[in-house]
């Protein structure tokens, strides 16, 4: 169970604070204890969600030392395998949908990849490639920013540096 000020991943709302614990009051949902949440980067509303959830990930938003951990092995973590083209959204969908930071740069990865194979045929991005490469980084981003107390633009900045170093040690 998690208390009241700490920061978790909720499904696809990516970080948010835990403002309350306890049964929704006026809402007939009887002695059923809810997390109330606030999205951090996602603009109003709070979103209720049951102590008891097993259908949503709700985890905590990684510690300093697992997010470091985390950017010192991107080069270990490989790209998400897409076993057919016709189903690669599908394999987003999943790695996005999974909750797990690892998923996240395995889908970048493949993403970034993709792309530059793409522009060296003078295509561009695929619609479905750029939505899910910002809705990646948005999340990644915005949880490694909470678990360095810096801001999303500079855990940006951050992961990019280590995913150009460790680009560059590979060639």
């Amino acid at each position: 169970m998690f208390r009241k000020g700490a920061y978790v991943i909720h499904g696809t709302n990516g970080v948010c604070r835990v403002d309350d614990i306890g049964p929704l009051r006026g809402m007939g949902a009887g002695d059923k204890e809810y997390y109330t949440l606030t999205p951090v980067y996602a603009g109003g509303g709070k979103i209720f969600s049951p102590v008891d959830n097993m259908r949503i990930v709700l985890r905590p938003v990684l510690t300093k030392a697992e997010a470091e951990e985390l950017l010192a092995h991107l080069g270990e973590l490989g790209e998400l395998e897409v076993p057919d083209e016709k189903k690669r959204e599908d394999a987003y969908k999943q790695a996005f949908y999974s909750g797990e930071c690892k998923n996240l740069v395995r889908m970048l990865r493949a993403i970034h990849i993709r792309g530059e194979q793409r522009s060296a045929q003078g295509k561009r991005a695929t619609a479905s490639d750029e939505r899910y490469m910002h809705m990646a980084e948005d999340c990644l981003f915005g949880e490694l920013a909470i678990s360095f107390g810096i801001t999303r633009e500079e855990a940006k900045d951050i992961f990019v540096s280590r995913f150009e170093s460790e680009k560059d040690e590979t060639l």
